[in-house]
């Protein structure tokens, strides 16, 4: 007899369907017909009724059905199952990517298919469950209660923005944050700044840009953390006390215990791609610059908005899954900033970003005449208050930061 059949005659002996609707089984992990009408049927019964048939109320309807006696339990049949259609949709993929690689030399093609097909995995939850038992979780709990002691308001990793952290409790676990400005005014230096921060705190960032090179990036990242000019660092014109400071960083930079991850984004600009990533470096923080430039494995498309759409549901889901921030940044429109305030509703593409994100920054100029300082806003929090600050921004000493009383 097949799993199939033991598992619903399990579900109908125990008359117990909630173990399987939270492991999401439904009618479509069932090969034969009859299977598929019989848990349709035992599906429907309990949405109406909040319980599962009686075998009298499924003979009146099946009136040849015979349960089989099953001894085995039905976490014992769910798993099987599930491991049966892992099976069965890895060897699909696998079929996919070698016929876009044998019959149609398209190995972009196979990579897109591959990334597919892990999205699919997800998708039809045959993937690990971040279910939380209790018992287990206690053990963690005085860890949890030292980090809050020793870090008060703060509940997630600190941005290194005062302001922004006692707005926000920290960037948490499962949390996407989005980080929203006009173009050209910084929100891929903020995000930098955000995941340096994290670094001096001992976390291990992975930062994935979509619109400037890891080239780029560790050049800023070095001026950043020196307090250097960044021009005079491409040029070779530091002054002296630069140097001395740029040398020692870097020296220092080598010997550094936690990592610091810039991804190539040219290897993958799928949701997939950065999932792989993602398991292959273990980072405690992940950031993607750009993220409107991302290619959908859905519909094969770039900076549409049921692409977006697309992209950040399944960023937010990967967020929950790790259970990792995950910081992301897109562009505001002009054209949609009311007095030229950066709001939730100016960002561009698709609204999918506000009703994703748990947190919005958004960043733009003080003074459209005054480029060495910035306003950053809390523009949008599902379980904090809004918040703004001046900065300053100015990368000529490599400073980003909260402007306090006594730059003033």
């Amino acid at each position: 007899m097949n799993n199939d059949a033991r598992l619903i005659s399990k579900i109908v002996e125990d008359r117990n369907i909630g173990v399987a609707l939270e492991r999401n089984v439904n009618e479509h992990w069932f090969a034969d017909v009859n299977d598929k009408k019989m848990f349709r049927f035992l599906h429907a019964h309990y949405t109406n009724y909040q319980e599962c048939p009686s075998l009298d109320v499924i003979l009146e309807n099946f009136p040849t059905y015979q349960t089989l006696g099953i001894q085995d339990r039905i976490d014992y049949l769910i798993d099987r199952a599930v491991e049966s259609r892992r099976k069965a949709s890895v060897i699909k993929t696998i079929d996919e990517v070698l016929s876009s690689i044998e019959k149609n030399q398209d190995h972009e093609g196979a990579i897109i298919s591959m990334e597919r097909g892990l999205i699919r995995l997800e998708e039809e939850g045959l993937t690990k469950s971040n279910d939380l038992e209790i018992t287990d979780a206690a053990k963690h709990a005085k860890e949890e209660y030292e980090f809050r002691k020793a870090n008060p308001g703060l509940l997630g990793m600190a941005t290194g923005f005062p302001t922004m952290d006692e707005a926000t409790s920290g960037l948490q676990g499962g949390q996407l944050i989005v980080i929203v400005a006009p173009p050209k005014t910084g929100k891929s230096t903020l995000a930098l700044q955000i995941a340096l921060n994290a670094h001096l705190n001992g976390k291990v960032p992975m930062f994935m840009s979509f619109e400037m090179s890891n080239a780029e990036q560790k050049s800023r990242y070095y001026a950043m953390r020196a307090r250097i000019s960044h021009r005079r660092l491409m040029t070779g014109t530091l002054a002296p006390d630069e140097e001395t400071r740029y040398f020692r960083v870097v020296e220092g930079i080598e010997s550094m215990r936690d990592r610091f991850w810039f991804v190539d984004s040219s290897g993958g600009q799928t949701v997939g791609a950065v999932t792989s990533k993602v398991q292959s470096k273990n980072p405690d923080i992940v950031f993607i610059d750009g993220t409107y430039l991302m290619i959908d494995e859905q519909t094969g498309e770039s900076n549409t908005p049921q692409a977006i759409t697309n992209i950040t549901r399944s960023l937010k889901r990967l967020a929950q899954k790790i259970n990792k921030p995950i910081v992301i940044s897109t562009q505001a429109l002009t054209w949609k900033m009311k007095k030229g305030q950066v709001t939730a509703d100016s960002i561009g593409y698709s609204s999918s970003f506000h009703q994703d994100a748990d947190v919005i920054f958004g960043l733009q100029r003080e003074d459209e005449n005054v480029d060495d300082t910035r306003l950053l806003r809390v523009v949008a929090s599902r379980n904090g208050g809004l918040s703004e600050v001046s900065l300053m921004w100015d990368w000529n000493t490599g400073h980003f930061r909260e402007i306090s009383d006594d730059d003033l």
